[in-house]
C-alpha cells in the first residue's frame, strides 16, 4: 500500500510531532518529580508546539488530573483517506511516543454508516488497514465496540481499538454526555474487588476524577465499574473523526475528563481556534487523483411541470454514454467502473405519494418507462434500504440508479457515483449541499485518463442557476474542498467579495421618512421617566422562585409516571452457558444507601434556572425531602435521574409562565406601553446606512429599502419571502433585518430578544403610507416548536396593542403608529404575504388566521 504525497506529508508531520513531544515529556517528568511545586510551570505540550513552530491556540488541554496533553487536528478534505491516516497515526504513536505494541485506542466515529464500515474493515484480517495495525501490534489487534467486555489484561497483551459514536461526547451538557460512559458491567478487571475498600480508596486518591458510588471519605469507598472509568485509568490515545462537532467548552471538558494521553482529531472544516498541525488542500487531493473534477452543472432544459421527467431522460442518456466509455476502459485495461446516477426526490414515505411532490416510486416508475430494468434501480430511504449488504463495487452488482431524498447526504461512500440529479427546487432545498460530496470521489483513487470518467455531473429540474451553484460551492466547503470552487462549470473564476456601503434610497428617505420608526416596548413610570423594557430589571425581578413548591398534583403526577423504564439502567452481561446457548444476567452494583441521591447534582440543574445558588440549594432540598416523604427513599433512589429531569421541567415551566404573567401585569397596569418615537433614547429608527457584501450577481430585487442588497446571505426561505414581497403592488419598501447591534429587535417576556427577519411598508391606493409589517419567517421544521409559538404570541400581543407616539424632534407630520407583526411559516409564505398586501386601505383587525 503506497501513500499519496499528501498522506506522506501528514505522516511525516505527525512523526515530527510525536518525537518532539516524547523528548519534551521525557525532559519534564524528572524535574516535576524533583520539584513538584513547579508542575504548573512546566508545560511540555506548550514546549512541543513552540519547538515545532505550530500555533498553540487550543491550550486549555489538561486531563481531569490536571496534567497537560496535546489535542491536535489534521485538516483533510472528505475523501482524503482519513481511516488510512488514522491507522498510520496509531502506528507512529505506538512506535515513537509510547514506544510499545499494546494499549488502548479510543476511536470516536461521526455516523452509524462510517462506524459500521470502519469496524468491518478493521476486523477483516485480509484488509490492508487491519494488516497495517497487525504489523504495529505484532499480530495482536483487538477491535471492540462499546458494550463489549474489556479487561486490563487484554490491554496489556493487545493493541485494543475501542469504537464509540460521536454522540458519546457531542452533547452540550458535559454531565449528560458522560452518562454514555456510565453503563457498568464488563469492566471489573480495571478495578479492585468490591469488598477491597482500601484499594478503592487508594485508587480514588491516585485518580480523583473517577466516577464513584461512594468517595474516599466514606466508610466504604466504591468506584463505579464503568467504561468511562476504564478509559480514565488507561490514559489512551483518543482519535476523533469530525472533531469540529465536539468542540464546545463542555464537549472539550468531557474529553479532558477522560484523561487522554493525546487527542488526534480529523476535520474537513476545522475551527480557527484548533491546534491544526497540518492542512491538506482540495488541490492536493485533486493532484493525487482523489476527486472527480471538473464538476459540470446542467440547468433545466424545460420549464414545464414535467421538467423532472425530461431531466431523468437526459441523465439516462448521459449515464449510458459514460458506461460505454467505462466498458472500453475495461476492455483495454481491465479496470471495472459501473457509473451510477443518484436521483434526489421530494418525498419517500409510504403515505406521501400523490400529494403533489415527486415520490421515489414516481422516479422509479419513470426510469422503468424509459426502458431501464427494475433490478438496476435501488431506493435508499430511512424506511427502505435496497443497498443494505450490497457490494456496489462488485462486477455482479446490477445497480445503476440510486433514488434517495436525504439518506445518503453523509457517511456514504461509493466512487462509482458520477451523476447527481436533483428533482426538488434548488431554491429551497438545502440537502444538496451534502449530497454533492457523494459524487466527488475518483474510482480507485486513480485517473482513467478518459476525461468523461474523471469528472462529475449535476442535473437539476427546477430553480435558479446561481442558487444551485451556491449549493455546490457550499458542498465543496462542507467537504473541505473550498479551494476548488473555481472547478465548478459553468461558473467563471470567482472574484473576491468586496464590502461596499449601502444607504436608504433617497426617494424613500424623503417621501416616507415617517415610516422608518418602529415600535418597541417601553416602561413608562411617569411623564419624565421612560425607558426601554429590560428583562433583568422588569421581568426577572418578578420571578419568585422562593414561592415555588411541589403541589399534591405534582407529587401525584411524578409518582404516577415512575415505572421500570424510568429506573436507573442496570448493567447486564452476555455470555454462553455450558450448552453454548446465549444467556444474560443482570449485574449488581454495590450501593451505599443514599449515595445515588445526589443533592449537588440536583442543585446544579436547578441553578441553571434559579440563578441564586443558595436558593437553588434550598429548593432542591425542599423538593427532595418532599418527594422522599411521599414516595419513599427507595423509589426516589431508583428513579433519581428521571425525577431530576421532571423537577427541572417543572421549575422551567414555572419560569416561562411567570415571565409572561409579569409582562401581562405590567401591560394591564399601564406601566408597559408599545411606543414609537423619534427619540433614539426611547425609540428605534431603521439605520440610514449599512455595509454589504457584493457578489456581482444580477440584482433580483427592485424595491428594497436600501440601494444595495446582500443577497448572498439569504437562505432559501428568505429568498422566497423577499421575492414575494418585491412583487407586491402595494409595497413601498422592504428590508432584511440583521441580528446585530443597531438593527431592530423586540424585547418580549423571555430573556433573549426577538430579531424579526423582514420589515415591509404598505401603501394605500393614493400612494400614502398605510402601515408597516414586521415579519418573522420560520422553516417548516420549526413550525409549532416552543420558540416559534413564543414569537408568534409576542407578535400577536404587539398587533393588538395600541401603539402610542412620543414625537420629540420631527416638527412635521406624524411618526407612523400603524404596525402589525406576523410569523410567516414556510410553505405558506407566498399566500400569507399576498393576503397581507391585498384588500382595503385599512389595517387588519384579525390576526394569524389558521
Amino acid at each position: 500500500m503506497y501513500l499519496k504525497k499528501y498522506q506522506i506529508k501528514v505522516v511525516t508531520t505527525l512523526k515530527d510531532f510525536y518525537s518532539t513531544a516524547y523528548r519534551e515529556h521525557a525532559e519534564t517528568i524528572p524535574i516535576i518529580k524533583q520539584y513538584p511545586h513547579k508542575k504548573s510551570q512546566l508545560d511540555w505540550v506548550k514546549g512541543t508546539f513552540e519547538s515545532l513552530g505550530v500555533p498553540y491556540k487550543d491550550s486549555n488541554t489538561k486531563t481531569g488530573l490536571g496534567n497537560p496533553y496535546p489535542r491536535l487536528v489534521i485538516k483533510v478534505p472528505t475523501g482524503g483517506g482519513k481511516t488510512l491516516l488514522a491507522v498510520e497515526a496509531i502506528r507512529e504513536y505506538q512506535d515513537i511516543f509510547v514506544r510499545r505494541r499494546t494499549g488502548l485506542i479510543v476511536w470516536v466515529v461521526p455516523t452509524e454508516t462510517i462506524y459500521t464500515q470502519t469496524v468491518q474493515k478493521l476486523r477483516d484480517k485480509s484488509n490492508y488497514l487491519r494488516q497495517l495495525l497487525d504489523q504495529s501490534s505484532g499480530g495482536k489487534t483487538l477491535i471492540l465496540e462499546k458494550g463489549q467486555r474489556l479487561s486490563q489484561q487484554e490491554i496489556n497483551d493487545n493493541l485494543v481499538l475501542l469504537f464509540v459514536m460521536i454522540q458519546s461526547v457531542s452533547r452540550q451538557n458535559g454531565k449528560e454526555a458522560l452518562k454514555v460512559f456510565q453503563d457498568s458491567g464488563g469492566y471489573e478487571g480495571f478495578f479492585p474487588q468490591d469488598h477491597r475498600y482500601d484499594l478503592h480508596k487508594q485508587l480514588i486518591e491516585q485518580i480523583p476524577n473517577l466516577d464513584i458510588i461512594a468517595g474516599a471519605d466514606s466508610a466504604m469507598p466504591q468506584i463505579r465499574t464503568s467504561l468511562g472509568n476504564a478509559i480514565r485509568v488507561t490514559n489512551p490515545l483518543i482519535i476523533i473523526d469530525e472533531i469540529h462537532k465536539v468542540f464546545s467548552d463542555q464537549q472539550r471538558n468531557t474529553i479532558n475528563n477522560l484523561n487522554p494521553s493525546m487527542v488526534l482529531g480529523f476535520s474537513a472544516t476545522p475551527r480557527d481556534d484548533m491546534n491544526i498541525l497540518v492542512r491538506i488542500s482540495g488541490l492536493e487531493l485533486k493532484n493525487e487523483d482523489m476527486v472527480k473534477l471538473d464538476m459540470h452543472v446542467f440547468p433545466p432544459t424545460s420549464k414545464k411541470t414535467n421538467g423532472w421527467e425530461t431531466m431523468l431522460k437526459e441523465i439516462k442518456q448521459h449515464r449510458e454514454k459514460l458506461e460505454a466509455k467505462a466498458k472500453q476502459l475495461q476492455k483495454n485495461e481491465n479496470i471495472y467502473i459501473r457509473p451510477i446516477a443518484l436521483i434526489q426526490v421530494e418525498a419517500t414515505g409510504k403515505d406521501q405519494r400523490g400529494k403533489g411532490r415527486v415520490h421515489s416510486l414516481d422516479a422509479k416508475e419513470t426510469l422503468i418507462n424509459l426502458g431501464i430494468s427494475a433490478d438496476e434501480i435501488a431506493i435508499k430511504t430511512s424506511s427502505q434500504n435496497d443497498i443494505e449488504d450490497v457490494d456496489l463495487f462488485s462486477r455482479q452488482c446490477s445497480i445503476r440508479y440510486l433514488i434517495t431524498k436525504e439518506a445518503l447526504k453523509e457517511g456514504w461512500d461509493c466512487s462509482f457515483a458520477y451523476i447527481l440529479g436533483v428533482i426538488p427546487n434548488v431554491n429551497s432545498d438545502t440537502s444538496i449541499t451534502q449530497l454533492i460530496g457523494r459524487i466527488l470521489r475518483q474510482p480507485n483513487a486513480k485517473k482513467t485518463h478518459i476525461r468523461e470518467l474523471d469528472e462529475s455531473y449535476v442535473y437539476y429540474a427546477k430553480g435558479d442557476s446561481q442558487i444551485l451553484i451556491d449549493h455546490v460551492k457550499a458542498g465543496f466547503t462542507h467537504e473541505g474542498l473550498e479551494d476548488l470552487v473555481g472547478k465548478i462549470k459553468p461558473r467563471k473564476t470567482g472574484e473576491e467579495i468586496e464590502k461596499k456601503p449601502a444607504s436608504i434610497k433617497k426617494e424613500i428617505a424623503k417621501k416616507y421618512r415617517l415610516s422608518l420608526y418602529l415600535p418597541i416596548w417601553l416602561i413608562v413610570e411617569d411623564a419624565k421617566h421612560r425607558r426601554k423594557l429590560n428583562y433583568d430589571v422588569d421581568i426577572k425581578s418578578g420571578l419568585e422562585f422562593d414561592k415555588v413548591s411541589l403541589t399534591n398534583e405534582d407529587l401525584r403526577v411524578i409518582g404516577a409516571t415512575l415505572s421500570e423504564e424510568t429506573k436507573e439502567r442496570k448493567p447486564f452481561a452476555i455470555t454462553l452457558d455450558e450448552q453454548s446457548h446465549t444467556t444474560y444476567q443482570d449485574e449488581s452494583i454495590q450501593k451505599v444507601g443514599g449515595d445515588e441521591i445526589n443533592i449537588s447534582y440536583l442543585t446544579r440543574r436547578m441553578a441553571e434556572i434559579i440563578e441564586n445558588p443558595f436558593l437553588a440549594r434550598k429548593k432542591s432540598e425542599e423538593f427532595l425531602n418532599n418527594l422522599i416523604k411521599n414516595l419513599g427513599e427507595e423509589k426516589v433512589h431508583q428513579h433519581f435521574g428521571f425525577i431530576v429531569a421532571e423537577l427541572f421541567s417543572l421549575i422551567d415551566r414555572y419560569r416561562m409562565e411567570k415571565e409572561e404573567l409579569v409582562f401581562t401585569e405590567l401591560l394591564k397596569a399601564g406601566t408597559l406601553k408599545l411606543v414609537v418615537s423619534d427619540d433614539d433614547q426611547i425609540g428605534y429608527a431603521v439605520p440610514m446606512h449599512d455595509e454589504v457584501s457584493q457578489d456581482h450577481t444580477p440584482k433580483m430585487y427592485q424595491r428594497n429599502l436600501y440601494d444595495y442588497v446582500e443577497e448572498s446571505s439569504f437562505n432559501s426561505l428568505e429568498r422566497k419571502v423577499a421575492q414575494t414581497l418585491d412583487e407586491q403592488e402595494k409595497l413601498v419598501w422592504w428590508f432584511r433585518n440583521k441580528v446585530s447591534r443597531g438593527w431592530y429587535s423586540i424585547q418580549g417576556w423571555r430573556k433573549d430578544k426577538i430579531h424579526p427577519d423582514f420589515v415591509a411598508a404598505k401603501k394605500k391606493a393614493d400612494g400614502s403610507l398605510e402601515l408597516v409589517y414586521v415579519l418573522e419567517s420560520k422553516g417548516e421544521h420549526l413550525a409549532g416548536n416552543d420558540d416559534t409559538m413564543y414569537k408568534d404570541k409576542v407578535m400577536q400581543e404587539m398587533t393588538k396593542t395600541k401603539i402610542e407616539t412620543y414625537q420629540m424632534e420631527i416638527e412635521f407630520g406624524k411618526v407612523n403608529d400603524r404596525a402589525e407583526f406576523y410569523v410567516v411559516e414556510q410553505g405558506n409564505e407566498e399566500s400569507k404575504i399576498r393576503t397581507l398586501f391585498a384588500g382595503n386601505d385599512t389595517p387588519k383587525t384579525s390576526h394569524h388566521p389558521k
